[in-house]
C-alpha cells in the first residue's frame, strides 16, 4: 500500500497533527478503600454535588524531559459541578499536588484550578481531572486525564452514585 496516499486521506479527513509530547504523563487512581465522596449523591438527573477526596498519581514519566524528577503525587481535591450520571456543567474545581522525586521526598507543591466548564460524556469523571496548573512545579501546564469508575453506569442510573473509585491515566501538557 502506497504510504503518501494513507497521509494525503488521512490529511484530507482533516486528521490533526500529533500533539506535542507531554511535559508529565502520571497514572491515576483513587486510594485503596478511599473513594472519592458526592454530597449529595449523583443520579440521572443533574444536580449541584460537591466531590472530595484523593488521588495518587504514579509512573510518572516526562516524554519531553522537561519534568524528569516527578515520579508521583498526592492529590487533594474538591470540585463543585452540576452533574448527573452522564453529564457534567459548571465544573468548578480546585485540586493541590504533592509531588515526590524517585527517592520519596517531596518535591514542591501544584494547584491546579478548573474554571467553569462543561462536558457531556459517557464518563463524567474525566471533568475531575481538567484544569490548570497555576502554582508550583508544572505552572502553566495544562492539565487532562481520564478516571474509568469501577462501577458502571447503570449502577448510578439505578443506585445512584455517592463514591467513586477508579483508574486512569493524567497528562501534563
Amino acid at each position: 500500500m502506497d504510504l503518501g496516499w494513507i497521509i494525503v486521506t488521512a490529511i484530507g479527513a482533516g486528521a490533526s497533527p500529533a500533539a506535542p509530547p507531554a511535559a508529565l504523563t502520571c497514572a491515576v487512581a483513587t486510594p485503596p478503600a478511599r473513594p472519592l465522596s458526592f454530597t449529595p449523591s449523583v443520579g440521572l438527573t443533574p444536580r449541584p454535588v460537591t466531590v472530595r477526596g484523593n488521588l495518587q498519581l504514579t509512573g510518572c514519566v516526562s516524554p519531553d524531559g522537561s519534568a524528569s524528577a516527578l515520579r508521583s503525587g498526592w492529590v487533594s481535591l474538591r470540585v463543585t459541578a452540576d452533574a448527573s450520571c452522564t453529564s457534567t456543567a459548571r465544573v468548578r474545581d480546585r485540586a493541590t499536588v504533592v509531588w515526590f522525586g524517585a527517592d520519596g521526598r517531596p518535591l514542591g507543591t501544584s494547584t491546579i484550578t478548573g474554571g467553569p466548564g462543561s462536558l457531556a460524556t459517557h464518563r463524567p469523571a474525566d471533568s475531575l481531572l481538567s484544569g490548570t496548573v497555576t502554582y508550583g512545579p508544572l505552572k502553566g501546564r495544562r492539565a487532562s486525564g481520564g478516571l474509568t469508575p469501577d462501577a458502571g453506569l447503570l449502577s448510578c442510573a439505578t443506585d445512584g452514585l455517592s463514591r467513586l473509585a477508579g483508574t486512569g491515566t493524567m497528562r501534563f501538557g
